[in-house]
């Protein structure tokens, strides 16, 4: 396994940054405060709970750009996963739609809050507290051991005779399971609090790619348990 989670899990912000909030700004101070908190609630939905509903009626995005955002970033989590773990699928291909459902299995685990926007002088701020998921600190011993007696069975030659989309797919298979459960009894980190600076232009708000890159990043703890202690990605890197 690499050590860095976070080195593989960069989103490609376009797709995000098409679909910027643009509304107008007119209105009384209350109202603004509350399309400012859904707006920011709605952009966390869609990308990790796949509501699409709300975020069409928070931002007039249709349909299809709203379920082609969820999609793209399960597609990353799932990618980001199989780098993770080194899984190759290269051969087994059917594979890869059962890691990006396992990805919308995670991302349905996702534990924040979104508080009332305010304002501090000029400029108006969200707060939003995530309680990290541990599905990997979870999930390490099964996974290690899993390894082991793969690695342990293929030195045996127990696959010997197995075509590599049946050894790809015996391999990738026994992670996934493994994952998944994980995901059954999700536990949580201590929670982050991330403020999101709400950014008008002209008569339009939106918030920065920085901002929700610091979501992003605090949703999935990128801890391991390794020798009966917790292991962070600056641990592995020293």
């Amino acid at each position: 396994m690499k050590s860095a989670f976070r080195n593989h899990f960069k989103k490609y912000m376009s797709l995000f940054l098409s679909l910027i909030l643009i509304l107008s700004l007119t209105g009384c101070e209350n109202r603004q405060e509350k399309r400012y908190q859904n707006y920011v609630k709605s952009l966390i939905a869609i990308n990790y709970l796949g509501a699409t509903e709300d975020y069409i009626k928070a931002t007039g995005a249709n349909k299809a750009d709203a379920e082609a955002l969820y999609e793209a970033n399960a597609e990353y989590l799932a990618d980001s996963i199989l780098s993770y773990y080194s899984i190759e699928i290269s051969e087994a291909p059917d594979m890869y739609p059962k890691y990006v459902e396992l990805a919308k299995n995670i991302y349905s685990k996702a534990n924040y809050k979104v508080s009332k926007a305010y304002k501090s002088g000029t400029q108006y701020f969200v707060d939003v507290t995530v309680y990290p998921m541990n599905i990997f600190a979870q999930t390490s011993y099964d996974v290690v051991a899993y390894v082991d007696h793969f690695n342990h069975e293929v030195a045996n030659g127990i696959y010997n005779n197995y075509t590599m989309n049946e050894y790809e797919t015996e391999f990738s298979s026994g992670m996934l399971d493994i994952l998944n459960d994980g995901c059954m009894n999700m536990t949580y980190g201590e929670p982050v609090t991330i403020t999101v600076t709400i950014i008008t232009e002209d008569n339009t708000f939106y918030i920065g790619e920085h901002d929700f890159m610091a979501i992003d990043a605090a949703m999935i703890s990128t801890a391991t348990i390794v020798d009966g202690g917790i292991a962070t990605d600056t641990d592995a890197e020293e």
